[in-house]
């Protein structure tokens, strides 16, 4: 009788090792599974004032920083600066990097096309790099890179004006200083002078140029030229258009 028990005994003993084995297998699979699955997943994290791209580590939970070698998308997925005043949730997680593409191109065309509307200066550089970063992303369609082009179009508008304002008022200073050169004993009298009478009409027809894109530009082009700008200090008063 205790030999036949013993028989019975030695299959029962061999499946609980066999359904042992099989439950770590299974559990370690899950594991891989969800490791795996945690790796590819990516996050915007909103701390500290700055919005961070995460990305899962190959093991069922955990985070750490973007990292890549390449310059361009170090850029694009560089930690990002909210303006101020934007609500933002603390966590947000995406299954790939395409989603996560979407979600920053959402943020930042937004926030750009709302930097160039205000038409100041230092907000449509703000929205140029913004652009730049944007077009950086891998996972946009045609319509959305279409749209970034635009804002581009449109924020160049601005951004030429910027930079007429700055030409003109760096040539009117350069032809003072020209204008006191050319009225003195200097051995370079002769050259400024023939240089100023060079540069004398169009230091003033880019001047008036540069007034047609401010706001109001066309309504005040059609009535008496404006003044030009104020001299830099010490220097004289420079002549009207």
């Amino acid at each position: 009788m205790e030999e036949e028990e013993q028989r019975w005994a030695k299959p029962s003993s061999g499946r609980s090792t066999f359904m042992g084995l099989a439950i770590v297998v299974l559990l370690g699979l899950v594991g891989w599974l969800l490791a795996e699955r945690n790796a590819r997943q990516y996050a915007l994290v909103y701390e500290d004032g700055l919005l961070s791209v995460k990305r899962g580590i190959l093991f069922p939970v955990g985070r750490q920083s973007f990292k890549t070698d390449d310059p361009a998308l170090a850029q694009a997925y560089a930690p990002l600066k909210p303006p101020p005043g934007t609500k933002l949730e603390d966590e947000r997680v995406f299954e790939d990097r395409s989603a996560l593409d979407q979600a920053l191109y959402e943020l930042m065309a937004r926030w750009a096309r709302d930097d160039i509307a205000s038409e100041r200066g230092e907000r449509v550089e703000e929205a140029l790099a913004l652009i730049s970063r944007a077009e950086k992303l891998a996972g946009l369609s045609n319509a959305e890179r279409d749209d970034l082009r635009n804002l581009r179009a449109e924020s160049g508008f601005f951004e030429a004006r910027q930079l007429l304002e700055r030409s003109a008022d760096a040539l009117r200073q350069a032809r003072e200083r020209l204008r006191l050169a050319s009225d003195s004993s200097s051995p370079h009298a002769g050259e400024a002078g023939e240089t100023l009478r060079r540069i004398d009409p169009l230091v003033d027809e880019l001047y008036r140029a540069s007034r047609l894109l401010a706001p109001g530009g066309p309504d005040r082009a059609a009535g008496s030229a404006p003044p030009p700008p104020a001299a830099a200090p010490g220097e004289p008063a420079a002549k009207s258009p």
